[in-house]
């Protein structure tokens, strides 16, 4: 507030010396002397102001300077009839703004002084006053003192009284802000202590040992598990070290690994066997660990114990039924290893055992029908036929079994497959076959899957198959690919617009040798059992939903590439 005031006092005094009492003089045609004392004046009150600016506030020199210049223009200016008499208010507001303590009483001790004697002097020697030249010249000059008086009075009022307006609205705001934080901590401390509580509900609730030692190693906590462990109450252990708690050579063990916690300034963990205070023996995982004041330093350790001696009875077994599962699941290897082996031993005598006596009967049927077929009745033809056909179906049969039992044991080569290029692939198959057929093949783009192609192309050589076989009764077919959502999950689909199925049959659908048409479609009943198999060996479902006469659609789900 001072600076302020300084400041403004400052340009106040400058401008009213230059601009009011100069020009005011020079009317009234006082001598010369005074406007130069008052000139001289307002030119160090500028210097005092720059310095001001410049943070260097001289508020002495500017007393002492305004008081230097009252005595000089006293005498010369018509002493106390004059406006001098006047300024005097100035000198006496401005020492009790800018002086404080016993720094002010000597400026107002010499400032009266200094008036008392300028009158004492005047009614001594009234003649070194200079008189005004007329009533109109002493009322101007009292006058123009007024008015200057004021304004520099006006100016240090107004500043005590903004300043006291600040101080009293800061007041107001530190004591709201001070009831805000007295509140605040008031609402702080009841939940630290609320904190406090819970926490020591949880350490005295929990059922392993919980505990705390200063830097000597005495207890500062011991909760109700470690009381529970030990057999100890905590008046026997608090403020005791662990010779209290355990015997000799067990409490210099502890002991020990507490002063490398200490040292390290590292948590440790470990177990301990301890006799327990109920009798019997347990084992505990204890954790301790340092713990520091504010400054970072060590000053004590804390540490966790839980009796895991359940646990590690629990271990123990859990390693001996493990070995034994191991040792279990040894011997089915084996015996599957061995099925394996007979089924390949199978595969192998169905491929080329049964193979060649198939091959005779259909070798020797195409030759009596070829060499004695004019000599036999109608009837025998017929039959031979049924033989060759019958002998066909079975090799066909064993190929879709060899097939089947191939996917099973195969390894999956995964990779990306697109199953619209595929798909494609096989169309074009079964379009260059028969030629005349009439197909429309609706196949969606940018169809990827994960999976193994040569199985996946498989697959889809028996979907679209099995859509080209039953779609053979429409004059104009149709066979799509496409992708729709099942139960949140991405499904593909193949369709037909052929003769579809009875829905009430659907559970035979996929089983080997199952056919839910006669003999005017060709078929063995693999197909489908096959595609099944692709489909699981890959981590998906396979459906299917018809309509008798309308058509029928599979469904299969597959991960997405």
């Amino acid at each position: 507030m001072e600076q302020h005031l300084f400041v403004l006092l400052c340009i106040t005094s400058s401008v009213a010396s230059f601009f009011v009492v100069i020009p005011s003089n020079y009317l009234q045609h006082l001598p010369a002397y005074i406007n130069v004392c008052v000139a001289a004046f307002g030119v160090i009150t500028l210097l005092l102001l720059c310095e001001a600016i410049r943070g260097r506030y001289h508020t002495t020199t500017f007393f002492f300077l305004f008081l230097i210049l009252l005595n000089l223009i006293w005498f010369s200016n018509g002493a106390s009839e004059g406006s001098l008499p006047l300024y005097y208010f100035c000198l006496l507001m401005y020492l009790p703004i800018f002086f404080r303590g016993r720094a002010r009483w000597l400026p107002l001790v010499l400032t009266t002084a200094d008036a008392v004697a300028l009158m004492a002097l005047e009614l001594r020697f009234p003649e070194w006053v200079t008189p005004f030249a007329s009533d109109h010249d002493r009322i101007a000059d009292n006058i123009v003192g007024f008015a200057v008086t004021t304004v520099c009075c006006a100016v240090m009022l107004w500043s005590l009284l903004r300043n006291y307006e600040k101080e009293q609205n800061r007041l107001v705001s530190v004591n709201e802000e001070l009831q805000r934080v007295i509140v605040e901590r008031t609402a702080v401390e009841g939940a630290l202590l609320q904190n406090r509580e819970l926490l020591n509900s949880v350490i005295d609730g929990t059922t392993d040992a919980v505990f705390v030692k200063d830097i000597s190693g005495r207890y500062l906590l011991f909760n109700a598990a470690a009381c529970h462990m030990t057999g100890k109450t905590q008046n026997e252990v608090l403020g005791r070290d662990d010779t209290a708690v355990f015997p000799p050579d067990v409490a210099r063990s502890v002991m020990t690994v507490d002063q490398e916690v200490l040292t390290s300034n590292l948590a440790q963990m470990g177990e301990r066997e301890l006799d327990g205070g109920c009798g019997g023996r347990f084992v505990v995982e204890v954790i301790k660990g340092p713990l520091h004041n504010k400054q970072g330093q060590v000053v004590g350790l804390f540490g966790i114990a839980r009796d895991v001696t359940q646990s590690r009875r629990m271990a123990a077994e859990l390693r001996l039924l493990n070995e034994e599962l191991e040792r279990r699941v040894a011997e089915r290897t084996a015996r599957l290893e061995t099925a394996m082996r007979e089924q390949e031993a199978f595969s192998y005598s169905v491929s080329h055992d049964l193979r060649g006596p198939l091959r005779h009967i259909n070798s020797y049927g195409s030759i009596l029908l070829e060499e004695f077929g004019a000599d036999l009745v109608p009837e025998a033809r017929g039959y031979l036929e049924r033989i060759r056909t019958s002998s066909k179906r079975m090799g066909d049969l064993i190929d879709g079994l060899l097939e089947l039992s191939r996917i099973g044991r195969s390894e999956l080569s995964r990779g990306t497959v697109s199953l619209s290029e595929l798909t494609f692939g096989v169309s074009c198959k079964f379009q260059d076959a028969e030629p005349g057929r009439r197909v429309d093949f609706l196949i969606e783009p940018g169809l990827h899957v994960e999976g193994d192609r040569l199985l996946l192309e498989l697959m889809l050589e028996n979907l679209v198959g099995n859509a080209w076989k039953y779609s053979s009764v429409r004059d104009r077919a149709r066979i799509e690919l496409g992708c729709c959502q099942h139960d949140g999950r991405e499904a593909f689909f193949i369709r037909d617009n052929g003769v579809g199925f009875d829905m009430a049959y659907q559970d035979k659908l996929f089983g080997e040798f199952q056919r839910l048409h006669g003999a005017e479609f060709e078929g063995t009943g693999i197909g489908l059992a096959t595609v099944k198999r692709i489909v699981e060996r890959h981590g998906g479902l396979v459906w299917a939903h018809g309509v008798v006469d309308q058509g029928a659609t599979v469904y299969f789900t597959l991960t997405r590439g």
